[in-house]
């Protein structure tokens, strides 16, 4: 999969190029994708954190833009690799608002790679309630707040790969989550007194009232930033990206209220 993938990325860089050059460009990203797996599988649990938001930074900062600043937008090598930089940073976010926490409470925690139907997963000794409701909602709540600081921030460019890759996840897992929890129950599970998941892990420290609030916050925040996301896409429809229809109210020093109604036309 991963020579089709790269094969694929080669020949939209190199265009009409012999076929035996596009090989060669191939068996090399395929030697350097081997080193650094080699080195990846070798390393512990924190250095490989720390080795993943290497990758991304340096993807996202010195990947050189195709095409000028807020027009991202063709497919191509770099910018493929920029948006799964994106992805990959999304999921340090969450992850490390997990490790975070646990650290703060002083939680111990046991990392673990392809277990629990997940990329990543922890076993934890939370002692209490509240330590574990902080530690299972903090991983979706981190999420969050680093959409909101990327929606936020004006000198953030909203068109690019990075952050597009980054805000994909920020709004696409929360959902998944919620999903999973009430219908597929593949990363979310119990089993009497075993549970794994964020939000059934929420369940268990609290009850099944605060998870479904939980879950239906988190999707309704990830829908709202990802609409507001979407009018910021240079390739959004003119009518997404109009300017929205205001309701203002202001109090009066006689007494009562005026009600004004902007829009625009």
């Amino acid at each position: 999969m991963a020579c089709s993938l790269l094969f694929y990325m080669t020949l939209i860089s190199t265009g009409g190029e012999a076929l035996n050059k596009r090989k060669r460009t191939c068996v090399i990203e395929i030697s350097l994708l081997k080193t650094g797996l080699r080195h990846f599988a070798t390393t512990t649990i924190v250095k490989k954190t720390a080795y993943l938001l290497g990758v991304s930074l340096f993807l996202a900062f010195f990947g050189k833009p195709t095409l000028a600043r807020g027009e991202e937008q063709s497919l191509t090598y770099v910018s493929v690799l920029k948006f799964s930089a994106g992805l990959v940073t999304s999921m340090l976010i969450h992850e490390g608002a997990h490790a975070l926490v646990a650290g703060v409470t002083d939680i111990h925690m046991s990392w673990k790679v392809g277990t629990y139907n997940q990329p990543i997963g922890f076993t934890e000794n939370a002692g209490s309630d509240a330590k574990g409701v902080a530690l299972y909602s903090s991983g979706l709540i981190s999420q969050a707040a680093a959409s909101e600081v990327i929606l936020q921030t004006k000198k953030v460019d909203k068109n690019d790969a990075y952050v597009r890759g980054l805000m994909a996840w920020n709004i696409i897992n929360p959902i998944l989550y919620s999903l999973d929890y009430w219908i597929f129950h593949i990363s979310n599970q119990k089993n009497g007194n075993r549970y794994q998941g964020d939000i059934t892990g929420i369940e268990h420290y609290s009850n099944k009232t605060t998870a479904d609030v939980y879950a239906i916050s988190m999707t309704a925040i990830a829908l709202y930033q990802g609409y507001r996301y979407l009018k910021t896409q240079s390739w959004a429809p003119d009518w997404l990206r109009a300017e929205e229809n205001k309701l203002l109210v202001a109090p009066l020093p006689s007494g009562g209220f005026m009600a004004t109604y902007k829009f625009s036309f």
